[in-house]
């Protein structure tokens, strides 16, 4: 009998410590963060709705629809968030989110033209499907930008823009052809804090 008492004794105060540690660190936001982006180009228009609950994840729920005369076709089109906060014209949101990185630390972020201007792919989303009656949707959650302060944040003194593209993203390290990762910008929205 005593063994089993003293054999129960050892069980219960191996478990008191673990008692104060059932809770985990979660992440979550003490206030969570929203944004948004109207989203339009000829003959198309839509709105994303971002949310940052837990820190350093992203939540990105967007809708389109397109004209029978817009080239949002049904079929894959590339969606990516861009560096620059401005649609006018859509050319202005110059390449794609890179996050803030200083040009002495890696001169090729943000700050040159071309195919090879983002080697981080922090901006790029999955593809955009959209269905015969020319309307599309993405729900998806990226842990690549932030809605909050630090290196990664879509506010940055710029801003940042979403881009949909006339094609799919072919997802090439080094694209042989300028619509591999999407071609023609066919729509953009700014990203504003809510």
């Amino acid at each position: 009998m005593n063994r089993i008492l003293v054999g129960t004794a050892i069980v219960v105060s191996a478990l008191v410590p673990l008692a104060g540690c059932s809770s985990y660190y979660t992440g979550k936001q003490e206030k969570p963060l929203y944004a948004k982006a109207i989203i339009a180009g000829p003959g198309i228009t839509g709105e994303a709705n971002l949310y940052e609950k837990y820190e350093g994840r992203v939540t990105i729920k967007l809708k389109l629809t397109g004209t029978p005369e817009s080239k949002l076709k049904p079929g894959r089109h590339a969606i990516h968030i861009h560096e620059v906060g401005n649609c006018e014209p859509f050319g202005a949101a110059k390449g794609h989110y890179d996050g803030n990185v200083d040009a002495a630390i890696n001169p090729e972020a943000n700050v040159t033209s071309g195919l090879g201007n983002h080697p981080y792919h922090l901006g790029d989303l999955q593809n955009l499907s959209v269905n015969d009656d020319r309307n599309g949707s993405l729900y998806t959650i990226t842990s690549r930008v932030t809605l909050s302060e630090g290196l990664n944040t879509l506010f940055d003194k710029d801003g940042s823009a979403f881009i949909i593209h006339e094609f799919d993203d072919k997802y090439l390290p080094d694209p042989v052809t300028k619509d591999a990762p999407g071609g023609p910008r066919i729509a953009c929205g700014v990203i504003v804090k809510e």
